[in-house]
């Protein structure tokens, strides 16, 4: 399958994780792209058989967090209706209800959400196997 993972990132630590899951599924025989969300096309997305999409947790625990810059660029991005997509997010204390949030925004968009990790910014390839393993394993069922 041809896989694309896109990606929004501060510091460099959802970049490094997006990384992470293409080389993971490299590693499971697919061919796979990163991609900043600012850069993908509509090309970009029709290429891709399937999607993970991230983006690091703003804000801070007592007052609530969010999928960072989703509300601006997840309207920006083409129609991404019918693919199945993984849904991920670096955080440093808690992700909460980010990925719920973002995977809701992508829904929207015509998404199929397949899969959720959520990612401790300081280890951004901890669980990026089974993390694309499991959503391209759904997105073969599907």
């Amino acid at each position: 399958m041809n896989v694309l993972v896109l990606y929004q990132s501060r510091h460099g630590h959802t970049r490094a994780a997006a990384e992470a899951i293409a080389q993971a599924a490299r590693g499971l025989s697919h061919d796979a792209s990163v991609q900043s969300v600012i850069q993908v096309s509509a090309a970009d997305i029709a290429r891709a058989d399937v999607l993970f999409v991230g983006t690091w947790v703003q804000g801070f625990i007592l007052f609530g967090v969010k999928p960072a810059g989703a509300d601006l660029w997840v309207p920006a991005l083409p129609s991404l209706e019918g693919k199945p997509v993984g849904t991920f997010c670096t955080y440093a204390v808690s992700p909460r209800g980010s990925l719920r949030a973002l995977s809701a925004m992508l829904e929207a968009r015509g998404a199929t959400i397949v899969g959720q990790q959520a990612i401790h910014r300081r280890r951004p390839s901890h669980g990026a196997e089974a993390f694309a393993r499991l959503v391209l394993g759904q997105a073969e069922r599907a």
